[in-house]
Formats: structure tokens, C-alpha cells, sequence
């Protein structure tokens, strides 16, 4: 019995999850802090094992990385984010039915071992080949496969080092738009499962560290002048906060709000002419504020404009009566994150701090 590589790997991961539960201490400003941030990391693990571990590139499926329970790593809760763990030797099909979700984009990326991840391919709605019943079917390969193989199929040349597909699909109204439906099959006849290596699973391992460090840290890895500069909102194309985690299409407004349990932060603008936009609130550690039991985001079909035209949420931890609420659920602190899709011009948005104590 040997098993000397995944034991080294293990104690990476023991190593990795030590050293990050002394960071959250470290930047936990309240008690609150602290649990959430623990929390958090209990979770990324969870989702970060069903990435790394539960997977087999032969045999490739779906993965939900968010859910009602788990939206960490900055998502837009109003959206799904499957994500598939492939192999760029390999070719996959996918195949699926678009249905009627405001935006859905694929993206493929990319990096092994400790090459930095990137984005290798984007494929979004508009570029999708639909048939007349709205499904799709294409083929993911470094290679172009014969036709016989492709059988009509959309063909996406990706690198030898794709590691991942990436779907986002976004919802503006639950109650009328369909989601859409996916399947990820490898080209061809996949092999039986081969058995389980100590090499293998010292790789898988060592991925599986990684990402938990990389989606526990965004709070001090995307835009970290944010925490020292709150209740500002600055603009930010997809480039400038990785590529591996936006896409083209996105342009963003972040902030931090820094509230006083009497305080609320009221945000003003005039919507661009796009078919999504949203507005969602995060914890310090880039998880969602419970959008399921609370008004912690919104969409551009949940709020209606003012007769000029504007729209005016009002960010806190009470309805102060004045704009469309966002609840921070009494957190003093958090991210707020606007999504505008199709990367319009980013409208003006005036941030006012309004104060109860002094009306």
C-alpha cells in the first residue's frame, strides 16, 4: 500500500483549509462575519469536491454549482451556472433546448496544473445554432471530427488544455421565463470507468485546494480597494475582473456598502436600452444574502421605473419606505454587485447615503 501522492495532496488541502480559516478570522470585522466566512468555506469545499473529485472526463455531466442553499463565489441568483469538468484530448457533444431565459452563454475554459485559468472560448445565445424547436446540439474539440461524427452538429475548435465548460443562464422573470435543458456526453463510445490511481487522485486532490482558495479569497483577489473605498459604485468591464470568471458581454458596476444600523444607501439611474439587467447584494465573502427569503437582488423585469424614467433601490437593513428595497438582512457590510448585459454604455448612478438619525 502505497498511496504516497494523494496522501501529499491531502495535506495540501488540510494545509489550504488551515490557512484560509485563519484568513477569515483575520478579515471578519463582527462575530457574523466570522460564522458566514466558515460557513462559506464548508461550502466551497462541498461544491469544490463535485468539481475535482466526483469527476471522470470520460463520463462527463453537470454540475449545479449554485442552489437555494449554496450561492457562493459571486453568482447572479437569478441565474443557473452548470459546469461541466471535460478534458481537451477528448471531443464532447452537448446537446439541449434553449427555452426562454433573458441570456444563456457557454464558455469553455482553460489552464492545467499551475498554468493561470483563462477563457478559451465564448459562445453566447446569439451565436447558438438553434433548429426550429429551439434545441441545439454542439460538438467541443481541439480537432474537427469527421462528419459522421459531428452529424450536423455546431463545431466549437477549443484548446488542449480546456478543462471546463462553463454555462450561464439567466433569469429576468421565474414566473414566465423556461430555463434551459442540457446534456454533456463524450464523442463517441466512452470507455468503462478505469480503476482509481494514486496519481489520478493526488491530481484531483491538488485541483480541489485550488479552487477552494480561489473562490474563498475573491474578496481580497477582485477588486479589493473596494472594502477600503464604501458605499461607491465603479465600473468594470469583464477584462478587468478575470476572464475566467465574467464574460464579454457583461459589463459590471461593483461596490461596498458600510452601513450604520441606521443608515441606508439609496441607488438612482436611468436603465439602458438592454434586454437583462440586476442588482444583487453579497456578503464580504461573495455570497448571496438569502435571495430566496429576502430582497437581496432584483432584476430589470422586478422593478418598475418612475414616469422620467428612473429606477431607485434603497440598500439596508429596514423598508424606509423611499425606492425598491434591498434587505441586507441587518449585515453592516457586503458587496453590491450590478449586472448590465450586452456590455451597453454604463448609465450614471448616483449613490446617496441617507442617514435617519439626522432627517
Amino acid at each position: 500500500m502505497s498511496g504516497e501522492k494523494s496522501l501529499e495532496a491531502w495535506g495540501f488541502v488540510r494545509k489550504v483549509l488551515d490557512d484560509l480559516t485563519g484568513q477569515i478570522t483575520e478579515d471578519a470585522r463582527d462575530e457574523r462575519e466570522l460564522l458566514e466566512g466558515l460557513r462559506v468555506l464548508n461550502r466551497v469545499t462541498a461544491l469544490c469536491t463535485e468539481l475535482s473529485v466526483d469527476t471522470d472526463p470520460d463520463h462527463p455531466h453537470f454540475v449545479d454549482m449554485s442552489n437555494p442553499y449554496r450561492l457562493i463565489g459571486g453568482p447572479n441568483p437569478h441565474g443557473t451556472y452548470p459546469l461541466a469538468m471535460i478534458s481537451g484530448d477528448r471531443a464532447y457533444r452537448i446537446t439541449g433546448t434553449r427555452g426562454t431565459s433573458a441570456y444563456l452563454g457557454l464558455q469553455v475554459l482553460a489552464g492545467t496544473g499551475m498554468n493561470p485559468r483563462r477563457m478559451s472560448n465564448y459562445l453566447s445565445d446569439r451565436d447558438l445554432v438553434l433548429d426550429d424547436g429551439g434545441r441545439f446540439d454542439v460538438v467541443f474539440a481541439a480537432s474537427r471530427p469527421a462528419e459522421s461524427d459531428l452529424a450536423g452538429a455546431q463545431f466549437v475548435e477549443i484548446p488542449e488544455d480546456a478543462t471546463s465548460i462553463v454555462v450561464r443562464d439567466y433569469v429576468g422573470d421565474p414566473t414566465t421565463e423556461i430555463p434551459v435543458h442540457l446534456d454533456v456526453s463524450l464523442l463517441g463510445e466512452a470507455p468503462p470507468p478505469a480503476p482509481l490511481t494514486d496519481e489520478a487522485l493526488a491530481g484531483q486532490l491538488t485541483a480541489m485546494g485550488w479552487t477552494i482558495v480561489k473562490l474563498t479569497t475573491l474578496h481580497r483577489t477582485v477588486r479589493p480597494d473596494l472594502l477600503d473605498n464604501p458605499n461607491v459604485l465603479i465600473t468594470s468591464g469583464a477584462e478587468n475582473l478575470g476572464g475566467e470568471n465574467t464574460t464579454p458581454d457583461n459589463l459590471y458596476m461593483l461596490g461596498v456598502f458600510d452601513l450604520e444600523p441606521h443608515q441606508s444607501l439609496q441607488l438612482t439611474f436611468r436603465p439602458p436600452q438592454t434586454r437583462y439587467w440586476s442588482v444583487t447584494l453579497e456578503s464580504i465573502w461573495h455570497e448571496c444574502l438569502e435571495p430566496t427569503m429576502r430582497t437581496s437582488s432584483v432584476t430589470n423585469k422586478g422593478v418598475t421605473a418612475d414616469p422620467d424614467g428612473y429606477v431607485r433601490l434603497t440598500i439596508g437593513a429596514e423598508d424606509i419606505g423611499d425606492g425598491f428595497w434591498l434587505d441586507t438582512g441587518e449585515r453592516r457590510r457586503g458587496f453590491m454587485i450590478v449586472r448590465w448585459l450586452d456590455n451597453p454604455t454604463a448609465p450614471d448612478v448616483t449613490v446617496t447615503l441617507l442617514d435617519k438619525e439626522i432627517r
